[in-house]
């Protein structure tokens, strides 16, 4: 049993959010401020998120038991079943079957105590007919049967002129080449030394500096997820509002990185912002133009001076919003 104080390990956590209902854990959601459809498009997805984007667990765990009071208890443990063997009625039932069994060999035992196997009777006649027929019994005499000695097959043997010998061939070992290393050049520059018994040019050695490579950036995060204002709001003069948005499994930027946030209309960029928040206010449209624009965000590199180095995500989708 976990107490209330208690924080439960991040697997039993991620159990137990697997385990409620639809509606207890859209409840969750909503207690901790997040968008159900905007944490993935499956369940699995959804805790992944939900747990990446909530850094203080103990918060998760108690809006929890808040909605499922009964999230964290121990399952009720089942009583052992006692397997009972009926011994009574399976002796009585071997005692039944032994008296048979004894009843059945005196039976067989006394019938055949004093009886003797007649083998085969032979009717003998006498030439004379009026003499009487004498039958007697004859002893049974036991003939063997004899018994089918197999004969050997005679085996082939090969009529070869000599022995054969196999001869293996030998095989190839490869040979390693071994490879050039380039050896650096030098550049060499004459310089011409005026001297008085002499007018050949002297060279001096001049060493080339190796320019250093420039920074490489690689998309590393997935595109960031818009989650308001809802795409096509119409926002009447200069009213303050806010522009939302989460990347999934990314909690916070490291100090290097920033959201980029871009407004467009008619496909041009007419706005370029940069911060380290997952939101930014806004108020009244670029330029104090109205009309309709749309707005996407992407996770970027910069500098020490706020500079763009690099892409670390593909842009999110373009949403529309309406100045009036």
């Amino acid at each position: 049993m976990i107490s209330m104080s208690e924080t439960p390990d991040l697997k039993k956590l991620e159990q137990t959010l697997k385990a409620m209902t639809p509606e207890q854990f859209a409840a969750v959601c909503a207690e901790l401020g997040l968008v159900e459809d905007l944490l993935g498009a499956t369940r699995d997805e959804q805790i992944k998120t939900l747990l990446a984007m909530s850094p203080n667990l103990s918060r998760v765990a108690r809006t929890v038991r808040h909605v499922w009071p009964d999230a964290f208890e121990p399952p009720p443990v089942k009583p052992k079943r006692k397997i009972k063997l009926p011994i009574g009625p399976v002796v009585g039932f071997l005692g039944l079957i032994a008296i048979i069994a004894a009843g059945a060999w005196i039976v067989n035992s006394a019938l055949t105590a004093n009886s003797t196997e007649v083998v085969n009777y032979r009717v003998t006649s006498s030439p004379v007919p009026t003499q009487a027929l004498i039958i007697g019994l004859r002893t049974a005499t036991f003939t063997p049967t004899p018994t089918n000695t197999p004969t050997p097959t005679p085996t082939n043997t090969p009529d070869l002129p000599g022995t054969l010998t196999a001869t293996y061939a030998p095989t190839a070992t490869p040979t390693e080449t071994p490879t050039k290393t380039p050896t650096p050049t030098r550049t060499r520059r004459a310089t011409t030394t005026p001297a008085a018994t002499s007018n050949k040019p002297t060279w001096t050695p001049t060493s080339t500096s190796t320019p250093t490579p420039a920074t490489v950036v690689r998309v590393v995060y997935p595109s960031a997820v818009l989650n308001r204002p809802a795409s096509n709001t119409t926002i009447a003069g200069s009213k303050a509002f806010q522009m939302r948005w989460i990347v999934p499994g990314l909690a916070e930027l490291n100090s290097d990185e920033r959201y980029r946030v871009r407004l467009r209309q008619d496909q041009q960029v007419v706005y370029d912002y940069f911060t380290a928040n997952n939101w930014y206010d806004r108020s009244g449209a670029p330029n104090g133009t109205p009309g309709t624009y749309n707005w996407s965000v992407t996770v970027v590199k910069v500098d020490d001076a706020g500079n763009l180095i690099g892409v670390l995500s593909p842009e999110s989708e373009r949403w529309n919003i309406i100045w009036q």
